[in-house]
């Protein structure tokens, strides 16, 4: 068993595809971030890219970008000791102490992390417990008055508002105005192949939003769902996720995926309904 560390994204991509496409939805954000990788993002610094290989076989992929926690590829099976010790050991030649956190399928991450703390000598916090969900056939909704469109320029300002209402009650973070722009201005201006915001609209006025973005070779993300605090309670969340999942099933893609907050059960209930299942759980820790 060994760790390769790849300087080059084109070649981790063509070493790893294959690998991390055998659990599309669970290895979602790695695909992402490979793919923003090499269209020439998070060049300073450099990440950290580096895969497990035992005989001839893959069996773990790791990324990290700057400023963000290790990301680990899924696994259907706890990691063995060995597994373990190994990328300990070389995390360690590599971030010293300064490593950020980790993220991870629920059960593969812990025993990494624990390694971590003792190796670092530093603390660990649960940041959030996620659950990963698919959809490749939309319930619809019905009952629910309103229609879906899509976002434009003119929704710049209502787009920010929402934006940082999501970061702030989904995320439990705060961002910069200057960040929330950018998110943004990287929806309206981005491919719609890619990337884009919808409304939930009833009558001219706009009551819940969703966004999409990261599409992997055979699916896309749904998220940034927010519906202001006014407004809950009439289904147009439901309405608007379907409205944008059926979007995007007709414009090619297999299936939908996004993330759930754990201790949210709201979100987690109203996707089941329009056809989300489970497919793993993933946990962020932070290292102190």
């Amino acid at each position: 068993m060994k760790l390769i560390a790849f300087q080059d994204p084109v070649r981790f991509q063509k070493q790893l595809s294959s690998f991390l496409t055998q659990h599309e939805a669970e290895n979602n954000l790695i695909l992402v971030i490979l793919a923003d990788l090499l269209a020439g993002e998070y060049q300073d610094p450099p990440p950290y890219l580096a895969a497990v290989e035992d005989g001839s076989k893959m069996v773990l992929a790791l990324i990290c970008t700057p400023s963000y926690p290790l990301l680990f590829s899924y696994r259907e099976e706890r990691p063995a000791d060995q597994l373990v010790d190994l990328v300990g050991e070389e995390l360690g030649k590599q971030f010293g102490s300064e490593l950020r956190g980790m993220t991870g399928d629920r059960d593969l991450v812990l025993p990494f992390v624990r390694c971590w703390t003792e190796t670092a000598g530093v603390g660990h916090e649960l940041k959030m417990a996620m659950r990963i969900y698919q959809l490749d056939r939309v319930a619809p909704v019905t009952g629910v008055q309103g229609q879906l469109r899509n976002a434009q320029e003119s929704d710049h300002e209502l787009m920010q508002e929402w934006y940082e209402g999501f970061m702030r009650e989904a995320m439990g973070e705060h961002p910069e105005q200057e960040q929330v722009n950018q998110q943004v201005e990287r929806f309206l201006a981005g491919d719609p192949r890619q990337r884009g915001m919808v409304f939930w609209e009833i009558q001219g006025r706009s009551v819940s939003m969703a966004g999409y973005s990261g599409p992997t070779p055979n699916g896309i993300r749904i998220g940034a769902v927010y519906t202001p605090p006014e407004q809950r309670g009439n289904g147009y969340a439901s309405a608007c996720v379907a409205g944008l999942s059926q979007q995007q099933l007709n414009r090619g893609f297999k299936y939908c995926f996004l993330f759930t907050d754990l201790s949210n059960p709201t979100s987690n209930h109203i996707y089941q309904q329009i056809g989300y299942r489970q497919v793993s759980d993933v946990n962020t820790y932070y290292f102190r």
